[in-house]
């Protein structure tokens, strides 16, 4: 076979990867098993390209990625249910592939079809907003399904309600987008106000205030508008949610009064008393104080939680408290992995996030600080979050984290 031939065919592969990866934010919706596929597709992609792939060796990213693997493993090590805990390290080491054979493309194909990429993600993501404003319209969505909880979206997500955090996943994307196709103020100011709305909408309290606060933060940073015009946008934006709260029962009732407890004394530690949240928390923190070096092990949470040990009488919902996870990013890397595992964590995600600015200041690419924002405001603690090493959450982090790193030079 040539060697035309056989770039010829490379280069085909190649082609097929870039479109799988322009998909890739509808495996997240379809599910963990498209989600999953599309990772392990990518890992075939890797070994394929492996001769040219070898210089990864010289990435610092590579090096943490590696070291933070490398604790996770550890971790099993201690893990009081080893067996639970093999598939989520086994995961990481097909991510970090994942994330290398990303930045191979991009380095080939940049400047040629990556930009087709962020539109394809900005149409999904444009056809999502549509589907919510829809369902908020009409009770359903444009396929027909329907939220199980009110005041709740689901969207394309059929029974998981999640789609709040797939929203604020995509959403600097999408507003980066429309910044390089150089749309005037009037669209621009309109989209986020837009997306804000929505988000509000989907009901998802903890993702939509992760998803203003990345909003924010990213139009003080780029946006060159009249701070006149911000704070115009500002006070519509609250204006309209507070005209929406009052009108609506089941607004009201999770916006409001579910949220009013915590601007009492002691409001915080009364609200987790009253919460489901504060069950978890309570029994990841008791977990932990029991298994402070190394915790219970990855994917242990969902089994030590339910023992009776742990139970608190002072949580109303103490017998609620047994989850898959904590339901927040630091709880688990605590009472899961320990002491040792939750510095290794903050080691590498601090370093990584300081390698990305530190790119970002040279290179001013919108797409690599909106997903620093994104990575900074999902470790943010106190609010509630997906599990951090499941399929769903661990994909729209990682693929953010993918895209900072593409900028990073070595």
């Amino acid at each position: 076979m040539s060697t035309i031939y056989k770039s010829k065919i490379f280069i085909i592969i190649d082609h097929t990867y870039l479109v799988i990866l322009a998909t890739f934010p509808l495996a997240l919706i379809f599910g963990n098993l498209l989600t999953n596929l599309f990772i392990f597709i990518f890992s075939i992609s890797f070994f394929l390209n492996f001769k040219e792939n070898k210089n990864i060796v010289e990435d610092k990213i590579f090096y943490l990625l590696t070291f933070f693997l490398f604790s996770l493993i550890i971790n099993i090590f201690f893990s009081l249910n080893p067996l639970n805990s093999i598939s989520r390290v086994i995961k990481i080491f097909f991510i970090i592939i994942f994330i290398f054979e990303i930045k191979r493309l991009f380095k080939h194909y940049e400047n040629s079809y990556f930009k087709y990429i962020y539109k394809t993600w900005f149409i999904i993501f444009l056809t999502l907003t549509i589907d919510i404003i829809f369902e908020i319209k009409f009770g359903h969505n444009l396929i027909g399904n329907k939220s199980y909880m009110p005041g709740r979206i689901t969207s394309f997500f059929g029974d998981e309600l999640v789609v709040g955090a797939f929203y604020h996943g995509f959403v600097l994307f999408f507003l980066s987008f429309l910044i390089f196709k150089n749309s005037n103020t009037y669209i621009l100011t309109t989209s986020i106000i837009i997306v804000l709305l929505v988000s509000f909408f989907i009901g998802e309290r903890s993702n939509f205030i992760k998803l203003f606060l990345s909003v924010i933060i990213f139009s003080i940073l780029v946006l060159n508008y009249d701070y006149k015009v911000k704070l115009a946008t500002l006070v519509f934006v609250f204006t309209t949610l507070i005209t929406f709260i009052n009108l609506n029962e089941n607004y009201k009732t999770r916006y409001f009064h579910q949220v009013k407890i915590l601007f009492s004394k002691d409001g915080y530690f009364n609200y987790m008393k009253k919460s489901q949240y504060g069950a978890h928390r309570d029994a990841a923190i008791k977990i932990f104080k029991d298994n402070i070096l190394f915790g219970v092990g990855i994917k242990n949470f969902r089994y030590e939680s339910s023992k009776k040990k742990y139970e608190n009488k002072e949580y109303l919902q103490t017998d609620m408290r047994q989850a898959t996870h904590p339901h927040q990013i630091h709880h688990e890397f605590l009472s899961e992995t320990g002491i040792f595992g939750y510095l290794c964590f903050l080691i590498f995600i601090l370093s990584s996030i300081y390698l990305g600015l530190k790119s970002y200041i040279s290179s001013k690419n919108l797409y690599q600080l909106s997903s620093i924002i994104f990575i900074f405001i999902s470790l943010l603690p106190l609010l509630p979050s997906g599990s951090f090493l499941s399929t769903y959450t661990s994909g729209i982090f990682w693929l953010n984290f993918a895209i900072m790193n593409n900028y990073i030079k070595k």
